[in-house]
């Protein structure tokens, strides 16, 4: 099945799902989702029977045991479309966690008892797994379960069991060999009946006032041998295998686009004069933040469903997404309340039990927000606590277990994998750090032989077509090798003077001289810069500070350019000028030419630049490259897809400076330990890696959909992305500065180096500030 074809077929069955659910929903239950109420067992009950008979009860289970049998691409646009619906919002652990379980690790027996009734909710289940001594270390359980006979006899209690009160059965993990060696050894997991003799529920009343948790005690409870699941003290694996489903779709994707959406409508009307609060600029970043943090999220999130559909078991994205979904649900839940302000506080007992209010306490019964957001403070803690995420995520990243110390070549094809690897081989030859310090110091920063070796390799080609000469690249199959080019800090100005100015000539088709300059870019490694307004703070056309005049049968430039990159190298330059009646135009012409003054000077991270007067340069009519019609859409076009390189280039230097620090903090000891041995520094580190992830999640996505998402899409991807790899380069630079104590300020560490650049890439085609504005400004261009 094609790309397109099989995209088709989803957005079929989105159609399919979301004209279901919207006739589907009772009026009662409708009103009561609107009206921000708490679900209650009835409401859940009928709901479940509802999508059961339309035979869509259990989306994740297979057809053979009453499931639909669906992919994971499809039961991740299912979620979409119910936590975009009116449709009740609550746990069922039988369905999504525990059925899946006895699936895989049950009998035939079980299945066809237990299962069938999951499906019409005649059984509610819950899950047995936290104690009061033994939260998220499930290996410390004392429930204990001794065999007598045909039963295991069960003693102990379970706490915090969500919707306890409405489960008839539990999946419960027991102890049963207490004299195992290991902690983790000597458990195994019951299916116990809660109406079992012995059985004792303590409900609990919950911070919103209603009930959600419960405790169980088990008193010498007779479960039979036939409810075990697995085999008898093996069921540490089954828990394990339980808990990384969870945290796949316990990330919340679904969820958390529908309450970015739900935001922006709590908004609307309650600014000035009736317009939205998001027309107010310290509310609209706010909400644009957490839009760009659950794009990172999304864009995440699906190479691990791949790679569970492909059979990997992603464990450690599966924790990386548990932590950052569940706490972006949380931060959107607080912009919520802070959009409704007053209107949150009053507290209407009916909502407890389902029931809107005739006269409701706010309008718009917002002030039952609260119900919901206090209970989404436990999200956190269930499944394995933010903590213990962190923990598990350092581990791999402190162990050598994560892309920092092998990058892996998944996601790239066969010519993609090729050039990185050999460009990869060139720069452990020829750019080390030292290497790399003297072309700054004593070559002026650019190593012409280097230059010339990547110009070999075909890099400086890689964007031009095959029509053209070129290897007929992509804008994704750049984005490796701007990796590693940033991974090894490169200053000779391969996106300045190669991939930028090849861009400008491909879109140039009226210029006579178009062949002859893509020649001498991709086969004589020319350097052309382009010279662009008062510098490259923008990602975006603004005010040229070179105008272009008629003269005679050419044209005349007068005025300056501030840091052109690349242009203290440049042999030819590539000018963006303003014409008398404010429409621009686009020359080329040699650096050398009459007129043209060069001041030329190095950035604190040692790259080049200059700034360029035009002092009357008289050029030809030839030499102009895009006339008014065409210039603007063809310099647009250039720095979106310089932008996006450029947030390439951070990514890789933000993984090696990540490396870096976390191989110092393996080997520094303070106070007779290792940096990396305390928990406070491990867990800033994760922080840091997790950013790099989310920047190089949003990257990639903004380059596979260069060529097929709308405009308006492109430009918020492009502007994501720049945003968060401006954000999580800077704050990483500083950070890691920190981590290695003063011998990270000295010049002669490498670190520094890359902090310098990192700072640095912020600022260039946009910093954080701008590329938000223009995020904000796509958003409303768009509704």
């Amino acid at each position: 099945m094609s790309h397109s074809s099989s995209f088709a077929d989803l957005e079929a069955f989105r159609a399919e799902v979301r004209a279901f659910l919207q006739q589907a929903v009772p009026d009662d239950i409708r009103a009561a989702v609107r009206a921000h109420t708490l679900v209650t067992r009835e409401q859940a009950s009928r709901w479940q029977r509802i999508l059961h008979a339309r035979g869509w009860a259990a989306p994740g289970w297979p057809v053979e045991h009453g499931g639909t049998g669906w992919s994971l691409t499809q039961q991740a646009v299912f979620r979409e479309e119910i936590a975009a619906c009116d449709a009740p919002r609550y746990e069922n652990l039988g369905i999504d966690t525990i059925g899946p379980t006895i699936i895989r690790h049950g009998t035939p027996v079980q299945c066809a008892r237990f299962l069938p009734r999951m499906l019409s909710f005649e059984d509610y289940w819950a899950q047995g797994y936290s104690e009061p001594d033994a939260g998220s270390d499930l290996a410390s359980l004392r429930t204990v379960a001794r065999r007598d006979g045909e039963h295991f006899v069960v003693s102990g209690t379970k706490i915090w069991q969500s919707y306890g009160h409405w489960a008839d059965w539990a999946l419960v993990l027991v102890r049963s060999d207490p004299s195992a060696a290991r902690k983790q050894d000597g458990i195994s997991v019951l299916l116990i009946d809660l109406k079992s003799p012995g059985v004792t529920i303590r409900p609990i009343r919950f911070m919103n006032g209603a009930t959600f948790h419960v405790q169980m005690f088990f008193d010498e409870v007779r479960v039979p041998a036939e409810n075990l699941v697995g085999a008898r003290d093996g069921g540490w694996s089954v828990a394990k295998g339980l808990l990384v489903i969870e945290r796949l779709f316990v990330a919340r994707v679904a969820e958390c686009k529908a309450e970015l959406a739900h935001a922006a409508q709590l908004a609307a009307g309650r600014g000035a004069g009736g317009a939205s609060l998001l027309d107010e600029d310290v509310h609209a970043r706010r909400h644009a933040e957490l839009d760009i943090r659950a794009r990172a999220l999304e864009a995440a999130w699906w190479p691990a469903i791949h790679a569970v559909q492909q059979g990997r078991e992603p464990a450690l994205e599966a924790s990386l997404l548990k932590l950052q979904g569940n706490e972006l649900l949380q931060d959107l839940h607080q912009l919520q309340l802070d959009l409704v302000g007053l209107d949150q506080l009053p507290f209407d007992p009916q909502a407890i039990a389902g029931i809107p209010a005739d006269a409701p306490l706010s309008a718009g019964h917002v002030n039952n927000l609260p119900l919901h957001v206090w209970r989404y403070r436990g999200i956190t803690l269930g499944g394995g606590t933010s903590e213990v995420q962190r923990g598990i995520v350092a581990k791999a990243v402190f162990g050598g277990q994560t892309e920092l110390d092998a990058p892996l070549a998944a996601g790239l094809d066969e010519q993609q994998a090729m050039l990185d690897t050999t460009l990869r081989r060139l720069l452990a030859d020829r750019y080390d750090f030292d290497t790399r310090r003297t072309i700054i110091n004593d070559k002026l920063s650019f190593d012409d032989g280097f230059w010339r070796a990547l110009a070999k390799l075909g890099l400086t080609g890689l964007l031009v077509s095959e029509r053209d000469g070129g290897f007929g690249g992509t804008l994704a199959d750049l984005m490796p090798a701007m990796e590693a080019l940033g991974e090894s800090l490169v200053v000779e100005p391969v996106l300045w003077n190669a991939v930028l100015p090849t861009q400008l000539l491909l879109d140039a088709t009226g210029f006579a001289g178009r062949d002859r300059a893509l020649q001498a870019l991709m086969s004589e490694g020319a350097r052309v810069a382009f010279v662009h307004g008062t510098g490259f703070s923008e990602g975006a056309v603004g005010a040229a500070g070179v105008t272009a005049h008629r003269d005679a049968d050419g044209w005349r430039l007068e005025g300056q350019a501030r840091l052109v990159m690349g242009g203290d190298s440049a042999g030819r330059l590539i000018v963006g000028a303003r014409l008398g009646d404010g429409g621009m135009a686009l020359f080329e012409c040699a650096s050398e030419t009459a007129g043209i003054e060069r001041h030329a000077y190095r950035l604190h991270d040692g790259r080049g630049a200059a700034d360029l007067r035009f002092c009357s340069v008289r050029l030809s009519a030839e030499a102009r490259l895009a006339g008014p019609e065409r210039a603007g859409a063809i310099v647009e076009e250039a720095l979106a897809l310089a932008t996006v390189a450029l947030c390439a280039e951070s990514v890789g230097a933000m993984r090696r400076a990540l490396a870096l620090t976390v191989e110092y903090m393996r080997t520094r000891k303070q106070f007779g330990r290792m940096l990396s041995d305390y928990q406070a520094l491990q867990h800033r580190v994760v922080e840091h890696y997790r950013r790099w992830v989310n920047a190089r999640a949003l990257v990639r996505e903004a380059a596979a959909g260069w060529l097929c998402a709308s405009p308006v899409e492109r430009s918020q991807r492009i502007s994501a992305a720049k945003w968060l790899t401006g954000r999580a380069g800077r704050e990483l630079a500083l950070d890691a500065l920190q981590l290695h104590g003063a011998v990270g300020l000295q010049d002669e560490t490498a670190i520094s180096h890359y902090a310098k650049r990192l700072a640095a890439n912020d600022v260039l085609l946009g910093d954080t500030t701008h590329q938000l504005a223009r995020f904000i400004a796509a958003g409303r261009q768009a509704s």
